[in-house]
């Protein structure tokens, strides 16, 4: 039962979550986090350039792009450092668009050792092939990368790096750069672009406008901009400014738009374009909180908000306490419940001891039951005697490793020299039938034949087996009779068949074709033994009745597995 203290908590936590008080850290932060990324390229350098003299500087692909490569010249100048990159010694670089339908060109960054990244021009492309460019860095240490990008003015760079500087170590050049020890290392308040594959261009669009519109469409679903001001509040004075520049922005791309339609890719289309770009990734760094102090102020107003909702929950804490003083006055009323229960349970012991008498009627019941059981057992284990004599008035009855085994009365079964069984044999199998369905069914029984003492060796073998196959014959027959399933029939007539063709083969036949003897043999091994002159009774040459013999050997019938009429250990249960 709940004590009162837990029953404020669990009302207080209900009631906070009915009341709509849910902490907004995270959802009204507009920011995304910067970003460190560190790019894998196995030989890219940071190089730190001497205060005067050319040199060669080589940027090769990375595993986005790994045919491509840049060959440039860096100047160091007083006050600045000079970038060259001469038309045709840019090579492999594909379209960006391969990357997905957010990349439209590609930027070339300089990145200092602290990791941050400094756009310094574009890299364009004319009848297909890149146009060279010149640039200028006030950085005197630093290493160089080429990204894909939406546009050619962003603020930070994207993670698709294709190019980076390389060692100077294999370069023939003079006036080389040292290296700097350190990771390609850089930092990006952008990161999350679509990879989906890009649709084909507009026709005879300018690549300058296509810019233009995705630095709009990123900038109006960036940060701030991507979500309406908070029904009752008005906009922070940053809000409306970055909003304003969005709009800027809008307009400057409706004026491309406008001029293009009229003109095509005219100056003017082209000018308005780079500036609708310009402005709208001014908008998108501004909403991001890449510049500028608006994520700051948007925490403080959200500080603001949670200082309401903190009251309100003040107001709610003193509602629940009311609530609490109810809750006591049930919980009092759940007390005498409770006794009321005792009482049931009371009356629910007294059941139990009438019942405990029942059972002890039942079990002197079930005594009077094991005792009537033992007496039917004791009657069974009578006609199961009668039936184990009547199997041994049969032939010689005993006891083998486990096993029965009935030695057939060696005058009942056959001639000297022969395997087919006298009529009196049948007369005698016919009862073993019987009795062995009352004490063995179901049960594998394996029949061993044995000869006189007299004749060849292989002779006796065939013999042999021809004596345990006409008993296994006949044992088959009689199950075949006895049976009306199809199933079974069909494997007993199998059975049949194949003792018939090995009672139909001469020891001549035997001689001329073992090979088919044995396969027909193979699949009754298990069940038809021929001993031959082996494991005589009596030991002298010559014929002899005792030898002439089949036995069967029944498997032991275990207690609680047997389901024949006498088990080998009757149980009074």
């Amino acid at each position: 039962m709940l004590k009162p203290i837990a029953i404020l908590r669990l009302t207080l936590a209900a009631g906070l979550l009915l009341f709509g008080f849910v902490p907004e850290a995270s959802a009204a932060s507009p920011v995304r986090g910067l970003r460190a990324i560190t790019v894998p390229a196995p030989g890219g350098a940071i190089l730190s350039f001497r205060p005067r003299g050319t040199t060669v500087v080589e940027l090769r692909g990375t595993e986005r792009m790994p045919n491509a490569s840049v060959t440039l010249k860096v100047e160091s100048r007083p006050g600045f450092v000079e970038i060259d990159i001469n038309r045709g010694d840019i090579k492999g670089l594909e379209p960006a668009s391969r990357f997905g339908r957010d990349f439209l060109t590609y930027v070339l960054w300089v990145v200092s050792v602290d990791g941050a990244a400094t756009n310094v021009g574009e890299i364009t492309f004319e009848a297909g092939a890149p146009i060279s460019i010149n640039v200028t860095t006030t950085y005197q240490t630093f290493w160089m990368m080429v990204t894909a990008e939406p546009d050619f003015a962003v603020k930070d760079p994207s993670s698709v790096v294709v190019l980076v500087s390389q060692s100077q170590d294999k370069t023939v050049t003079t006036n080389k750069a040292h290296p700097v020890p350190g990771a390609l290392l850089y930092y990006t308040n952008y990161g999350e672009y679509a990879a989906r594959p890009a649709a084909p261009a507009p026709a005879r669009v300018p690549s300058e406008l296509l810019q233009a519109r995705k630095a709009v469409e990123l900038a109006s679903s960036s940060g701030i901009l991507a979500r309406p001001t908070p029904a009752g509040e008005e906009p922070l004075p940053d809000e409306l400014r970055t909003r304003d520049t969005l709009q800027l922005a809008q307009d400057f791309l409706a004026r491309a738009e406008d001029a293009f339609r009229h003109d095509g890719a005219s100056a003017d289309a082209i000018q308005y374009s780079r500036t609708a770009a310009q402005i709208a990734e001014n908008a998108r760094a501004l909403a991001l909180g890449a510049v500028g102090g608006i994520y700051v102020r948007q925490l403080e107003r959200d500080l603001e908000r949670a200082r309401a909702q903190y009251d309100a929950c003040s107001k709610e804490l003193a509602r629940l306490r009311e609530r609490l003083g109810k809750l006591e006055v049930e919980l009092e009323q759940e007390r005498r419940h409770t006794r009321e229960l005792e009482s049931q349970l009371l009356a629910l012991q007294e059941r139990i001891r009438s019942l405990e008498e029942q059972l002890e009627a039942a079990r002197r019941d079930l005594a009077a039951a094991r005792d009537e059981n033992a007496r039917l057992a004791a009657e069974r284990d009578k006609i199961c005697a009668e039936l184990r004599r009547q199997l041994a008035s049969l032939g010689q009855l005993q006891e083998q490793g486990g096993q029965m085994v009935l030695t057939l009365a060696s005058d009942i079964l056959f001639d000297f020299d022969r395997y087919d069984l006298r009529p009196v044999a049948r007369e005698n199998l016919a009862r073993l039938a019987v009795i062995r369905l009352l004490l063995f069914p179901g049960a594998t029984v394996r029949y061993e034949g044995h000869t006189d003492l007299v004749g060849e060796e292989d002779y006796n073998q065939w013999l042999s087996e021809q004596r345990a196959l006409s008993v296994y014959r006949y044992f088959l027959e009689d199950a075949l009779a006895r049976t009306s399933d199809e199933d079974t029939r069909t494997g007993l007539q199998e059975q049949l068949n194949r003792a018939e063709q090995l009672l139909k083969m001469t020891y001549a036949q035997t001689r001329r074709q073992p090979e088919q003897r044995q396969a027909l043999l193979a699949p009754v091994s298990d069940v038809v033994v021929g001993k031959g002159m082996r494991e005589p009774v009596v030991a002298e040459k010559g014929p002899n009745e005792k030898n002439r013999r089949v036995m069967l050997l029944f498997p032991p019938v275990r207690a609680g597995e047997a389901t024949s009429l006498c088990p080998a250990a009757p149980s009074p249960e």
